[in-house]
């Protein structure tokens, strides 16, 4: 684990850091008649180019010229104890418009809003010190997130989705990155080694 001494400032950079699994430990707050809520899932998320193929659907589903985007990511949300389980009822994909001369700022075009259940068009940017913060309208809500890496190996995300009425939900999230596979047959292996010299000296 490291500190992140310059952090992401362009969502390509954002996403590509973003890559892998996280374990997110997520409290959600309702503002109304609902009781609260604490829940742990696995956030999974790959990062593609612009020429994947759901570059073009997401784009012309909201009449956005393709050529405009850099790519984007796919988002799952899955169960941390069932590995591999994913249900596209918890899924996303998103694809990266960044404002023509500042791409630190630009549109996020989603297949499906968190909010309400349809292609939606959110804006993005960051600021100087690398939160990024996410505006997106719904018909009748408006949802905003921020979002930063604490360091290499741990996001924070904080949320609100905000009515007509004044705020209905907080989310707080703590994001753990996830080792895989290899990260832990690497550090397994780098154990052995290390018992090996200890091994030899002492003899």
């Amino acid at each position: 684990m490291s500190p992140i001494s310059s952090p992401p400032m362009t969502m390509v950079d954002f996403f590509e850091s973003s890559r892998g699994t996280w374990l997110n430990r997520r409290a959600v707050h309702h503002l109304d008649h609902q009781d609260d809520e604490a829940a742990d899932s696995n956030l999974v998320i790959e990062p593609f180019k612009a020429d994947d193929p759901a570059v073009s659907r997401i784009c012309e589903a909201l009449n956005i010229n393709t050529a405009n985007s850099t790519g984007g990511a796919r988002f799952w949300w899955e169960s941390n104890i069932k590995k591999g389980v994913r249900n596209d009822d918890y899924a996303a994909v998103v694809i990266d418009v960044p404002d023509n001369g500042n791409d630190r700022r630009g549109f996020l075009l989603r297949d499906v809003g968190y909010v309400e259940k349809q292609a939606v068009l959110s804006t993005y940017s960051f600021a100087e010190d690398g939160v990024l913060t996410i505006t997106t309208r719904y018909d009748t809500n408006i949802g905003i997130e921020r979002c930063w890496f604490v360091t290499d190996q741990i996001r924070m995300r904080v949320s609100s989705v905000q009515c007509l009425d004044g705020v209905a939900m907080t989310t707080y999230c703590t994001e753990f990155r996830c080792p895989t596979d290899a990260d832990i047959t690497a550090i397994a292996e780098h154990a052995k080694q290390m018992a090996s010299n200890t091994s030899s000296h002492g003899a």
